[in-house]
């Protein structure tokens, strides 16, 4: 028995080299690198990876939606914006219409537990996870959370995608019932830094999943993709994690009539070229004032 497991052994060592040899020296398999994809977070959940060139999905991320809340609303009630967690009330105490908050809901979860001056307790949870996956094949390895910490045991490099879940509730003491509860999704992406010098600009339907990629300088379309679900966020992959990169929201219906009216005028395209340099201006004028 002692011989067989050495044969064994000695098979299993030369199973490994073989494996190492093709994986790693002879270059058989060919890896989607990272930095030639873009990610498209949206509302459904999905955490698309589509190619840079043409917008064409590699592969998907589904996990929950960005934002769940109850299906019901009374007045006054609560209105979140998915895209930074912001939230609206509609039907205040003096009916003002919609209007906005001073907080988002992950400050309300920083913040809490905490009384508001009306008599609504609000509480709070916050749970961070990261999602090992295969670049290649968009393959989830693992997830690595405080309670769970699986090793895994790589034949490639991996995407590390860091996903935060933050969840609110507001208690309302004067009538003793929930008032409200929410749960927001966000992934964690430092903003886009200018210095990258981003050559594209991707313009995103607020209806729809709708996504029309620009050339920043010139305002030509490179491609444009409907994903499904209205997009919430545009991510690169750089510096081993996600980095938010430049998108602009528009109505459904401007953002569908730009483009078919580019498609069939391209005297139209200056149109782009105007939302192009918009938005560059935007964000020069933002630096300036920081500084």
């Amino acid at each position: 028995s002692l011989e067989v497991l050495r044969s064994l052994r000695k098979h299993l060592q030369i199973l490994c080299l073989l494996w190492f040899w093709r994986h790693f020296v002879g270059g058989v398999r060919s890896v989607t690198l990272p930095e030639s994809l873009l990610f498209v977070s949206t509302l459904d959940g999905s955490l698309h990876a589509v190619s840079k060139q043409t917008g064409d999905i590699k592969w998907t991320l589904r996990e929950d939606p960005i934002i769940q809340v109850p299906v019901y609303l009374t007045e006054p009630g609560f209105l979140p914006d998915p895209n930074d967690g912001s939230l609206y009330v509609l039907g205040g105490k003096h009916k003002e219409g919609l209007m906005k908050l001073p907080f988002t809901i992950p400050e309300l979860v920083q913040a809490a537990p905490c009384r508001s001056s009306d008599g609504i307790l609000y509480t709070g949870k916050k749970q961070d996870v990261w999602f090992v996956v295969d670049p290649e094949t968009g393959e989830k390895q693992t997830s690595l959370t405080t309670s769970t910490s699986d090793s895994i045991c790589p034949n490639s490099p991996l995407l590390y995608i860091g996903r935060t879940e933050y969840v609110v509730t507001m208690f309302d003491t004067k009538t003793q019932e929930l008032r409200w509860n929410a749960t927001y999704n966000d992934y964690s992406a430092p903003p886009y830094d200018e210095k990258q010098d981003y050559k594209m600009a991707h313009l995103v339907s607020s209806g729809d999943g709708l996504v029309v990629t620009v050339d920043r300088e010139s305002g030509d379309v490179l491609w444009s993709q409907n994903y499904g679900s209205p997009v919430i966020g545009v991510y690169l992959y750089s510096g081993d994690s996600l980095r938010h990169a430049p998108h602009l929201s528009l109505a459904m219906e401007t953002l569908r009539f730009l483009t078919f009216s580019s498609a069939g005028n391209q005297a139209d395209i200056s149109t782009f070229t105007y939302f192009c340099i918009y938005k560059k201006e935007a964000d020069t004028r933002k630096t300036l004032s920081k500084a």
